[in-house]
C-alpha cells in the first residue's frame, strides 16, 4: 500500500497531536488513593477520561470501564479485533531532579518534556492519530481496531484483568511500550523486601533518625539520604562521593545518582547503593540499625546490578538476571529495603523465595514477596512479531534482530500481543528518568509507523 496520503494527513494533524499530548502530560497520573470509579486515584481516572476524549474527537466509539481502563474502537469490516494496549499511568517524579517540572509540560529544543512522554502517553497519542489517519483516508480494514487504555501498568497491571472480565481479548495486537524492532522475550519480574526492627539505644553519639530512597520499585533511585542526630562538635570522617550537611544538631548525608528504569540498571547510577556503601564509614546508633544497613550494603555493593550478594545472580543464553535495590524506608527503629529483580528466561518465580527466605533468616531479617510475573518468550518465528518487524524494517531500513528485554509489558497479560516500540535502539533510554521527553519529529514518526502496523495487523 502507498502510505503517502496517510503521511500527509498526519503531517496536517501534528499541531493537534502535540496539543493533545501536552494536555495528557499535564495530568499527574501516578498511583493514588482509590475512589469510586477511580480505583487507582482521581488523577489516573482523569487521564483515562482525557485519552478517551481524544479518541472520541478522532471519531472512535469510546467507553470508560469504571476507571480501571478505557476502550476506543475504530470499526472494521468484521467484528474480529486487533488491539493496541497502552497505559496512561506513570511512575512518580522527583521535581528537584528535573530541568522542567515533570507535570507542567515544556516545549523546548524540538522536544516535549513531561513524565510519560515516552512511557506511555506519547506512544498512545501517536497510535490514536495513526489509526485516525487510516480512517480519514478511507483505508479499508478487515478487522476492528480496539484501543485499550490502561490505568495500572506500572503497579501490577490488574487493569487488564478487569478489562477481561468485561470483554474477550482481541485476536492479536501490540503494546507501544518498549523498543523497536519488536520484543520477542521479557524476563521474569520478582519484587521483594527485606525488613528488620531493633531496640532503641544510644551506643554512639551519632544517632540515625531516618533513611530513605526511591519512589517506586521499578525506578532506580536518583537520590537517597539519611538524617542523624549529631552533636555540632562531633568530628566525622570523609565520605567520598556523598554530600554531608550539618546544622542545628543534625547531619544529613545525601547520595546523588542517575534515575532510570529498573530493567536497565546499567544505564543508571543507583543513589541507594551509593548511600549504603558510604554509611559503612560511619559509626552510629542504634546498633541494630547499623547492623541492618551494613548487611544491606554488603549484599547490594557486592554486585550492584546482578544480585550476587543477594544470591540471585544468573544467566542463560538469552538473558541475565538484574537485581535493583530501589526503595529504602527506615525510621522509628525499623527498616525495609525493596528490590526489583528481572530474572532470566529459564527460571520461574518459585525459584526465588527459598533463597531469599534463607538470606533473610541468616541476617535476622524478614523476607516479603511484593510482586511476581513469569518470563515470556515468543521466539523469532512468532507471526505477530514477524509482521511488526517487517513493518519496521520496510519503513526504516533497519534490519537488526528483535530483542529480549528486562522490562515487563502488557504483552504478559494478553495472548498474541507483542511489545513494539516506542524507543529506537540507538536512542538514550528515557523511561522513568528525569527530563523524560519525546522529540516532536519522533512523535510524528511514531504516528506514521503505528499507522502502518495497524494496517498490517487489521487487513
Amino acid at each position: 500500500m502507498d502510505f503517502s496520503r496517510v503521511d500527509m494527513v498526519l503531517d496536517g494533524y501534528y499541531p493537534q497531536m502535540e496539543r493533545d499530548l501536552v494536555g495528557l502530560l499535564a495530568i499527574p497520573s501516578t498511583l493514588g488513593a482509590a475512589e469510586p470509579y477511580a480505583p487507582y486515584g482521581r488523577a489516573v481516572a482523569d487521564a483515562i477520561h482525557y485519552a478517551l476524549g481524544v479518541a472520541q474527537s478522532l471519531g472512535m466509539e469510546v467507553e470508560d470501564l469504571d476507571g480501571y481502563c478505557g476502550r476506543a474502537d475504530m470499526p472494521g469490516a468484521s467484528e474480529e479485533q486487533i488491539g493496541i494496549l497502552a497505559h496512561v499511568d506513570v511512575v512518580p517524579a522527583v521535581a528537584a531532579e528535573w530541568k522542567y517540572a515533570p507535570f507542567a509540560p515544556a516545549l523546548a529544543d524540538g522536544k516535549i518534556y513531561g513524565r510519560g512522554a515516552m512511557d506511555d502517553k506519547g506512544p498512545l497519542i501517536a497510535a490514536l492519530y495513526g489509526a485516525a489517519a487510516l480512517a480519514d483516508c478511507g483505508v479499508p480494514l478487515e478487522k476492528t481496531v480496539r484501543f485499550i487504555i490502561g490505568g495500572n501498568e506500572e503497579n501490577g497491571m490488574d487493569c487488564v484483568e478487569y478489562y477481561l472480565t468485561k470483554y474477550a481479548q482481541p485476536s492479536c495486537g501490540f503494546t507501544p511500550d518498549a523498543s523497536f524492532p519488536a520484543i520477542i522475550g521479557e524476563k521474569g519480574i520478582f519484587v521483594y523486601s527485606l525488613s528488620a526492627s531493633w531496640a532503641d539505644d544510644d551506643s554512639a553519639p551519632l544517632k540515625l533518625l531516618r533513611a530513605e530512597a526511591g519512589t517506586a520499585p521499578n525506578v532506580v533511585p536518583g537520590r537517597a539520604e539519611a538524617e542523624f542526630a549529631c552533636p555540632d562538635d562531633l568530628p566525622l570522617p570523609e565520605l567520598p562521593g556523598l554530600v554531608m550537611e550539618r546544622a542545628a544538631g543534625r547531619l544529613i548525608v545525601r547520595a546523588e545518582g542517575r534515575a532510570g528504569h529498573a530493567s536497565m540498571p546499567e544505564l543508571c547510577e543507583n543513589a541507594l547503593t551509593l548511600l549504603l556503601s558510604g554509611l559503612r564509614g560511619l559509626d552510629f546508633a542504634p546498633a541494630g540499625a547499623k547492623r541492618y544497613l551494613t548487611a544491606l550494603a554488603d549484599m547490594a555493593c557486592a554486585d550492584p546490578m546482578h544480585g550476587a550478594g543477594f544470591g540471585v545472580a544468573g544467566s542463560d543464553a538469552l538473558s541475565e538476571t538484574t537485581n535493583v535495590p530501589s526503595i529504602l524506608r527506615l525510621a522509628d527503629n525499623a527498616g525495609s529495603l525493596t528490590c526489583d529483580m528481572r530474572f532470566q528466561l529459564k527460571k520461574c518465580c518459585d525459584d526465588y523465595p527459598p533463597l531469599l527466605q534463607a538470606l533473610a533468616a541468616a541476617h535476622g531479617m524478614t523476607f516479603s514477596e511484593k510482586e511476581r510475573m513469569e518470563p515470556l518468550y515468543f521466539g523469532e518465528q512468532d507471526p505477530v512479531a514477524g509482521k511488526l518487524v517487517e513493518v519496521y524494517r520496510e519503513m526504516t531500513g533497519d534490519l537488526r534482530d528483535p530483542l529480549v528485554i528486562g522490562g515487563g509489558t502488557y504483552a504478559k497479560k494478553m495472548k498474541h500481543f507483542v511489545a513494539f516500540g516506542p524507543e529506537h535502539p540507538e536512542m538514550p533510554n528515557l523511561a522513568h528518568q528525569a527530563d523524560e521527553c519525546i522529540e516532536s519529529k519522533y512523535l510524528l514518526f511514531l504516528a506514521k509507523l503505528y499507522a502502518r502496523a495497524i494496517y498490517a495487523l487489521a487487513r
